[in-house]
Order: C-alpha cells, then structure tokens, then sequence
C-alpha cells in the first residue's frame, strides 16, 4: 500500500469510487456521477497540493481532499480542513483511512484541524476521536469536529 500526493489526472478515478464509497450513506454524498466530478474538481482547485490517494498494486483505493487555508467562522481563524476522505468499501478496516488522515495531518499541522461529518455516520465519527477529534457544533445534519 502506498500514500502518495495526488495529481490532476487522478481525478477522473474519484467519482465513481465516492459514488462506491456512500453507498448506504447517500444523504451524505452526492446524487450522481456528473456531481461527484464536479465536487471533486472544486475540492481539488481548492489547495491542490493538499490531495493524496492510497494505492494497492498501482489502483487508487481510497483519497483525502485537505486544505491548509481554509478559514472557519466558528474558530473565527485559518484552520486546517479536512474535506472529504474516501476509502473504497472493499478497503476498509485495513487501516488506509488511519493513514490518509495521519498524510494530511502532517500537511495541516500545526494548525487546528477541522472537518464535518454526517451524524449518522457514527462509524466515522468515532474513527475520527480516536484520532483525538472532538464533537463540536452541529449544522442540520452535519457535525464538526475538531483536533487542536
């Protein structure tokens, strides 16, 4: 398994495994293939250099889109974001997300790290706290998390 920053031809493997990857949590996710693209074009155009893929034998299994500048209106400051984390359902329990998470984190250190989850997605949210987030405000559906 390798960690490794991603690049701009790399996209056009994302869509369908978000797609994959919310299957089950579609609330969360995005309604088809042509909206995944865009999401991940933006996610990407935000700090390009803040994307990394896991891939097993050369095929991208899972992804995390990061930003290093993102401001955030609840710690009124830049922060470190977390965006969207993806690990291919068939991957899972195989420790790749513990390991996107840790590539990013170097990046967005030593800043407060911000991210949003879904609330019913109680398998990630405690994913996240044992990587020492916590529980902040919630937003309709959503709840952020952060990790100082």
């Amino acid at each position: 398994m390798n960690i490794r920053r991603g690049k701009r031809e790399d996209l056009q493997y994302l869509p369908q495994i978000l797609m994959e990857a919310y299957k089950g949590m579609e609330e969360y996710g995005e309604r088809d293939l042509e909206r995944a693209r865009k999401y991940i074009e933006e996610l990407y155009e935000e700090d390009p250099g803040c994307f990394f893929v896991a891939e097993i034998n050369e095929e991208i299994v899972g992804f995390i889109f990061c930003n290093r500048f993102w401001y955030s209106k609840f710690e009124h400051s830049q922060v470190g974001a977390i965006h969207e984390i993806v690990v291919l359902p068939s991957h899972r329990h195989e420790g790749i997300g513990k390991m996107l998470i840790e590539r990013a984190m170097k990046e967005l250190m030593p800043s407060k790290i911000e991210l949003w989850v879904g609330e019913k997605n109680e398998r990630a949210i405690k994913f996240y706290e044992k990587l020492g987030f916590k529980r902040k405000e919630r937003a309709g559906k959503w709840i952020r998390m952060i990790k100082d």
